[in-house]
C-alpha cells in the first residue's frame, strides 16, 4: 500500500463524492502495526481525534483518583463529560488561538451544566433555558468559522447535564471545573508537542488539494469543458480556498523558524494562479487530429504535474530526501509551419514551462540540501494573509437584523430546540428529553442542503450505533465499556467535518454509554435513542423552513462582492508598481478575488438543494463564475508577464495598460459590449504572426482583447443575475469593503 494514499484521506471520485480510507487498494489488509509504522502519514484529523481521546481519558483517570471514594465514579463521569464539551473547540492551529477557543468552550459548558443543575426540576424554566442557549449558540456564528467549534459546546453540555441524576451543585461545579481545567492544560501541552506536525500536515493538505485541482483541470481540458468536469473544477476550487487559508494560518506565522514551508506554500499559491491559464485559448485548438493531439499533450503534462505534487507531498510527510525531480518531456505533435496553431503551440509550451518551473521550485524548497532563495515577503507582510484573531463586537452587531442568515438561524434554533424539549416531555418515553433536543441541535443547520445531509447521516449513523451498542451490551465488562467510550470520543471528534456518518455512529455509542455509566439504573435505552433521533431529524427538517435563509436572499451581496474583487484585481494586476509593495498589493487583491469567487461558488452549490421556486438563476451564475475565473487567468498571465518581461513591452506598451484596466472594470459593471466571439476567439488569422518569445507586444494586445470578452460576459451575467433576483441596479450604490477607485 502506498503511504501517500493514507495521507490523502478521502479522495474525490467525482463532484461531491469521496472515498474513504478502506476503499483504497490494499487498505483492508493494513494491520495495526503497519499503521503505527507509518504514523507520519496519518491525516491531521486522526491526530486531532487521538489527542482528544487521550485527553478525555486522562481527565477521567485523574479525577477518579483524586476525588473522594464515595464520589469517585460520578465525579469522574461529570469531569469527563465537561472535558468532552471543551474538547469540541480543540482543533489544530496556533497555540494561543486554540487555548482561547478551548477556554471559552469550557467556560460556556460549565455555565450550561450549572444552569441545568439549578433548573432541571422546573420544566417551564428548563425549556426557557434550552431556548436561550440555542439562540445564543447559533448567534455565535456571527464570528464565522472561529466560533463554530465553540458554539455547540454549551448545547452538548446541557444535554449531558440532563442525563445525570440530580446531584449537589458543589459536586457539579467542582467536577466540571476540574475536568475543564485538566483538559485545557492537556490541549496546551499536546498542541505544543504537535505544532510542527500540524504545520506539515496543513502544507501537505494544500499540496494534495492542488493536486486534486490539477487533476480536475486535466479532466476539464480533456473533456472540452463538459458540464460535469466544470462542476468538479468549481467544487475543487471552493475546497482549495479553505485549505489554503488553513495552511496560511498555520505556516506563515512561523516564517522565521520554518522558511522552507513558507516558500513551498507561496509556490503552491502561485501554481494555483498559473494553473488557471491552462484552459485559456483552447477554443483555437480545434477537433481535427492535430488539435486532439495538442489537447492530449496538455492533459498528459497536467497529469505529470499532479504526480509530481503527490511525490512532493510524500517527501514532506516522510521527511526524506526527494531526490532529483525530473518531469518527462511533452510529446508535442508536429504542426506544419503554415498552420497558425504552430504559434499557439509555442504559447502553450511557454505556459507549461511556467507551471513546470513552479513545481520544480516546490521540489527544490523541500530539499534541505539546496540553498533557499530569499522569501518574496517578510513576516509582517505574510501576517496580512493570516486570519485575524479576536471576537470583535462589530461582527455580532452586523447580524442583528431580520435579513441576517445568522439571526434567522438563531431564531429558528430557539423555536426548534425549545419545541423539541416540550414535545419530549409529552412522549411516553420522557425519561430522556435531552436526546430529542440533541437530535434537533445536530441536524438543524444554517442552510437546507446541510440540514438534509445531516438528517440522512444522523438517522443512519444512529441506527448503526444502536446496533453496535446491542452487541456490546452482551459483554458485561465495565473496563471495556470505558475504553470503547474513549475511542468513540476520539473518532466522533476526528470525523465531524470529514465523514459525518462515522461521527454519527461514534456519537451514538458515546451518548448511550455515557448516559448508562452516569446513571446505570436507566439501562441502555437503544429504542428510545433511535426513536428520538428519527423524530428529532423530522423536527429539524420541518423547522428548516421556518424563517429560511435561502441563498437567493443573499446572493446579490455575494455577486457584488465578487465583481468588486475582480475589479480591484484588474486594477492591481495591470497598474501596480513593479516594486515589493506593488507585488504585495497584487497578492492581497488576488486572494480577495479568489475568496469572493469561492464563496459565490459555494453558495451556488448550496442552492441546488433548495426548492425550485426560490433557486437563483443558475445559468447566469455559472456563466459569471466561468468567465470570472477565466478573467483571473488572463490577469495572472499579465501579472506574471509584467514581473518577468516588462522591459520588452517598452514605455508605449506599459502606457496602454491603465486605460485598458479601466475598460475592464467598466465591462465587469456590464457597461461594455461583448466582443464578437467568433472574431476575437476563434479566428486563427488574428493570432500574432510571431511567437510569444520573439515579440511579446502583439501577444499582450491579444490577451487584452480576449480578457475584455471574459470581463464583458462576466459583467453581463452578473447584471442579469442581479436583475433576476430583484436588485435595483440603477438606484443602488454597491456597498463593498473593497475600494476599486
Amino acid at each position: 500500500m502506498n503511504p501517500r494514499r493514507l495521507a490523502a484521506g478521502p479522495r474525490r471520485s467525482g463532484p461531491g463524492r469521496q472515498r474513504g480510507l478502506l476503499s483504497l487498494p490494499g487498505a483492508r489488509d493494513a494491520s495495526l502495526g503497519w499503521l503505527v509504522r507509518h504514523w507520519r502519514f496519518w491525516p491531521v484529523h486522526w491526530w486531532n481525534g487521538l489527542t482528544v481521546a487521550l485527553g478525555v481519558a486522562m481527565v477521567q483517570v485523574v479525577v477518579s483518583l483524586l476525588a473522594p471514594p464515595s464520589l469517585s465514579h460520578i465525579a469522574s463521569q461529570l469531569a469527563m463529560a465537561c472535558a468532552i464539551c471543551a474538547s469540541m473547540a480543540d482543533l489544530p492551529g496556533k497555540l494561543s488561538r486554540n487555548f482561547k477557543r478551548v477556554a471559552l468552550g469550557g467556560a460556556l459548558a460549565l455555565l450550561a451544566v450549572v444552569s441545568v443543575a439549578l433548573l432541571r426540576h422546573h420544566h417551564g424554566w428548563m425549556g426557557l433555558l434550552v431556548a436561550v442557549f440555542a439562540f445564543c449558540s447559533a448567534l455565535m456564528l456571527s464570528w464565522g468559522l472561529r466560533a463554530s467549534a465553540v458554539s455547540f459546546a454549551p448545547i452538548l453540555a446541557m444535554v449531558f447535564a440532563l442525563a445525570w441524576p440530580p446531584l449537589p451543585l458543589p459536586v457539579v461545579m467542582s467536577s466540571g471545573a476540574a475536568g475543564i481545567g485538566l483538559y485545557l492544560g492537556w490541549a496546551l501541552l499536546s498542541g505544543a508537542v504537535l505544532q510542527r506536525r500540524f504545520r506539515r500536515l496543513a502544507l501537505a493538505e494544500a499540496l494534495r488539494g492542488l493536486a486534486q485541482l490539477l487533476h480536475a483541470r486535466a479532466e476539464l481540458v480533456g473533456s472540452g469543458g463538459a458540464a460535469h468536469a466544470m462542476q468538479d473544477w468549481l467544487g475543487n476550487e471552493a475546497q482549495l480556498a479553505e485549505v489554503l487559508q488553513t495552511a496560511r494560518d498555520q505556516v506563515f506565522p512561523h516564517a522565521e523558524d520554518d522558511p522552507r514551508s513558507v516558500a513551498v506554500l507561496l509556490h503552491v499559491i502561485e501554481l494555483r494562479d498559473l494553473m488557471l491559464a491552462s484552459r485559456l485559448d483552447l477554443e483555437l485548438i480545434g477537433e481535427d487530429p492535430v488539435g486532439q493531439q495538442l489537447r492530449r499533450s496538455l492533459v498528459e503534462r497536467l497529469d505529470s504535474l499532479t504526480h509530481a505534487l503527490e511525490r512532493c507531498r510524500d517527501t514532506l510527510l516522510s521527511e526524506r530526501s526527494l531526490g532529483a525531480l525530473v518531469l518527462p518531456p511533452v510529446a508535442w505533435p508536429s504542426v506544419p509551419a503554415q498552420d497558425p496553431r504552430a504559434r499557439l503551440q509555442a504559447l502553450l509550451q511557454d505556459r507549461l514551462a511556467h507551471l513546470d518551473g513552479e513545481v520544480l521550485s516546490i521540489a527544490r524548497a523541500l530539499d534541505g540540501g539546496l540553498p533557499l532563495p530569499p522569501l518574496p515577503l517578510d513576516l509582517a507582510q505574510l501576517q496580512q494573509f493570516v486570519t485575524p484573531e479576536g471576537w470583535p463586537m462589530g461582527l455580532l452587531k452586523a447580524q442583528l437584523h431580520l435579513d441576517s442568515p445568522v439571526l434567522r438561524h438563531a431564531v429558528r434554533s430557539l423555536l426548534a430546540l425549545s419545541s423539541a424539549y416540550y414535545i419530549a416531555l409529552a412522549l411516553p418515553w420522557s425519561s430522556h428529553p435531552h436526546w430529542l433536543v440533541l437530535s434537533v441541535a445536530v441536524v438543524l443547520r444554517g442552510t437546507l442542503d446541510q440540514t438534509l445531509a445531516r438528517r440522512n447521516m444522523r438517522v443512519l449513523g444512529t441506527a448503526i450505533g444502536c446496533g453496535l451498542i446491542l452487541l456490546l451490551s452482551q459483554v458485561q465488562n465495565l473496563l471495556l465499556w470505558i475504553i470503547v467510550l474513549q475511542v468513540a470520543v476520539g473518532i466522533g471528534h476526528a470525523f465531524i467535518t470529514r465523514r459525518y456518518l462515522i461521527t454519527a455512529i461514534a456519537a451514538t455509542v458515546m451518548a448511550l454509554l455515557q448516559a448508562h455509566l452516569a446513571d446505570p439504573t436507566h439501562g441502555v435505552a437503544v429504542v428510545e435513542r433511535l426513536a428520538d433521533t428519527v423524530l428529532g431529524a423530522a423536527l429539524a427538517w420541518a423547522f428548516s423552513y421556518v424563517l429560511p435563509a435561502w441563498e437567493r436572499r443573499h446572493l446579490p451581496r455575494s455577486v457584488k462582492r465578487a465583481r468588486s474583487a475582480l475589479q480591484l484585481y484588474v486594477k492591481k494586476a495591470m497598474t501596480a508598481e513593479l516594486t515589493p509593495a506593488g507585488a504585495l498589493s497584487q497578492r492581497l487583491a488576488r486572494r480577495q478575488a479568489y475568496d469572493a469567487l469561492a464563496a459565490l461558488s459555494a453558495a451556488l452549490q448550496r442552492s441546488a438543494a433548495e426548492p425550485r421556486r426560490v433557486r437563483p438563476p443558475l445559468q447566469d451564475l455559472n456563466t459569471m463564475l466561468d468567465h470570472g475565473y477565466r478573467l483571473m487567468a488572463h490577469l495572472s498571465m499579465m501579472r506574471q508577464t509584467l514581473m518577468r518581461r516588462a522591459d520588452e513591452l517598452g514605455p508605449e506598451g506599459l502606457a496602454e495598460l491603465p486605460p485598458y484596466a479601466r475598460r475592464l472594470q467598466r465591462a465587469l459593471e456590464g457597461q461594455e459590449p461583448v466582443p464578437p466571439t467568433l472574431q476575437t476567439l476563434q479566428d486563427w488569422s488574428l493570432l500574432p504572426d510571431v511567437g510569444p518569445r520573439e515579440n511579446l507586444r502583439p501577444w499582450m494586445r491579444r490577451r487584452l482583447q480576449v480578457s475584455m470578452d471574459d470581463a464583458a460576459r462576466a459583467g453581463q451575467a452578473a447584471a442579469s443575475t442581479l436583475v433576476a433576483m430583484g436588485a435595483e441596479l440603477a438606484s443602488e450604490t454597491v456597498q463593498s469593503s473593497i475600494n476599486v477607485e
